[in-house]
This record gives C-alpha cells, structure tokens and sequence, in this order.
C-alpha cells in the first residue's frame, strides 16, 4: 500500500474545502437544486448532500436566526431546563398595560391548548379562575378530534362581577368544543367552615369536585398576595384576612389556597372554607397543569408556585422570563 506525502494530503484537502465551498455557494447563494449541482459538477446527488453537510461541520456555512421570535424561543427552552418544566411559552413584554398583556397570555394559552387537545383520548379538561384566564375563551379555535373532551370546574364559581365568572369562561370552552360542561355552583370561598361543609354534602357539587380531581389538564392562574388580587377585589376576602397571611409568609394564591416562597402551604383557617379540588391534584404525575401568569407584580407568587411543583406548563412574559431563569 501506497501512502500519500504529506504534500498531497495537503492538496487533496485543498481541493476538497474548494468542492465543499463551491457546493455550498451554489446551493445557498445561486438557489441551485441538489439534484442540479450534481449534474453541473458531475457529482452525484447524495455526493452533493455530504459536501453541505460537511459545509455546515466545517463552518464553511453559518446560520443566524435573526426573527425576533428566536429570542422568545431561548428564553421557553432556557426556562423549560432552568425550572424543571414539561414545557413553557413566553409572549413578548410589548407593553406594562395590565389588559394588553392578559390578552397576550389568552391568546397564547388558547393555541397551546388547542395542540394539547389534539391528542387522542378522553380528555378532562379542568379550569380555575382569574382575571387572566378570562379571555382565553376570546381566541379558543379547537380543530381535530375532540369528541371525548369534558370540561369542569377546579373551585366554586357564583360571585358578583359577572365578567370573571369562571362559569363563563369554561361553559363557552365546552361549547366551542361540543363538550359536556360540570359546574361547581358554589362560591370559591364560603364565609365559615361550616357553610363549607353544606356546599360540599350536596351531591352534585361533591360529584363534581371529584370529576374535577381526576382532571387531565388544569388551566389555573397564579395570583399575587395583595390589595389589587382578584379574591380581595370580589370581596371573598378582608384587609384583615390580607394581613394575617402576608405576616405568615403568603406570597402566592393557587386556586384560592395560600403558598410561601418556598410553595408551602401556609396553615390558615381559610383553606377550610375552599370548596374546590385539592392542590395535591396539581402535583399528581398524570394531570398536566398549565399556569398562566406574567407581569412583574406577580414574580414571587410565579416562583413560589414553580418552586413549590405546582406548574408543569408555565405561560408568561419575556421580561418575567428572564428573571425566573435568573433567580430560581
């Protein structure tokens, strides 16, 4: 056997970084086919497709993604690997208004749960309330297969501001999906552990609660412990009931239940007066959870509820993105 000097190597890489650069400028420059290149350098067509795989090896080639959507994407998978999530979207901060950007997280939360409810199966679809779920109906487009999708209730819905009425928001996702829909026709907190306990003994209330228990997907909302906080707003709860849990640590509301920062659920007599599921649903491996939440207010009650293993899906804005990414 016969080897080459190291002069014809030389030159036999020479000649092949020129074919590679020729292939290359031919294909990405000159929008020349595979199947054309072959034929003007007599080369075959799987010959050609090695030489821009190699173009790309080599870094002949380079690729630059310069859609301002690129960046949303690293900061989904940077946050899907910083915070242990099954997945995550993040919508731009184009704007502080509050209303602009709940629509944006609408919007978002209703194509991803269009592409969760294409799979096969029977589905039961779970949702909670909150002034950032309440437009997610707004955008709800479902194709496909849905025909073995139920929708219900997570926690009691009959309140005063008519508008944030969950009842509203899940009973026109059922009917955009052609689904059977379960209320829980109760208020979200009962004003004693007693009157709790009476809404819970009714039979469809109980049944229903169980139903949404057993919830394949949750759509939830995380809110933050303060004065402009949806359950202060309706008036479910007092000035006094907000400072007794913020001096035991409450920085996050989860279905109308109290977490800390370190997403322990701090012991308050409220959570006797929830009617609704447990938040031990939320964490059970077969139920996928999808929380949507943004906004720099509500930072500490995002990462309170990630922290503590409420969320699998997180929805949120860019600006709170990068600073979970940063500070979990």
């Amino acid at each position: 056997m016969i080897e080459k000097s190291g002069d014809e190597k030389h030159a036999s890489s020479g000649r092949d970084a020129d074919l590679i650069t020729r292939i290359a400028w031919l294909y990405y420059h000159e929008k020349k086919t595979q199947h054309d290149i072959g034929k003007q350098l007599n080369l075959s067509r799987p010959k050609v497709q090695r030489m821009l795989e190699r173009a790309r090896d080599l870094e002949v080639v380079r690729f630059q993604i310069t859609h301002p959507q690129f960046n949303l994407l690293s900061a989904e998978q940077r946050l899907h690997q910083r915070l242990g999530l099954r997945d995550a979207v993040v919508v731009p901060t184009e704007s502080v208004d509050q209303e602009v950007l709940r629509r944006s997280f609408a919007r978002a939360s209703a194509e991803y749960l269009e592409r969760v409810l294409r799979r096969d199966g029977k589905i039961t679809l779970g949702f909670g309330w909150g002034n950032t779920t309440a437009h997610l109906a707004d955008y709800f487009d479902p194709h496909g297969n849905t025909a073995n999708t139920s929708v219900v209730s997570l926690i009691g819905n009959l309140m005063v501001n008519v508008a944030m009425n969950p009842y509203i928001t899940a009973e026109r996702i059922a009917r955009r999906l052609g689904a059977p829909f379960y209320n829980i026709w109760a208020p979200a907190i009962a004003q004693s552990k007693e009157r709790a306990q009476v809404f819970r003994s009714e039979p469809w209330i109980d049944e229903t609660i169980r139903r949404a228990g057993k919830s394949d997907i949750a759509v939830i909302s995380i809110g933050e412990v303060s004065e402009s906080a949806s359950l202060f707003e309706m008036g479910f709860l007092s000035p006094d009931d907000l400072a007794r849990l913020r001096k035991k640590g409450a920085v996050a509301d989860i279905l109308s239940r109290f977490i800390d920062k370190n997403g322990d659920v701090v012991d308050d007599e409220i959570h006797d007066r929830v009617i609704g599921i447990s938040l031990d649903v939320l964490k059970l491996p077969e139920t996928l959870v999808i929380a949507v939440a943004g906004g720099m207010s509500k930072f500490d009650a995002i990462r309170a509820a990630v922290v503590g293993g409420f969320v699998d899906v997180l929805i949120t804005d860019e600006t709170t993105a990068d600073r979970l990414i940063d500070r979990v």
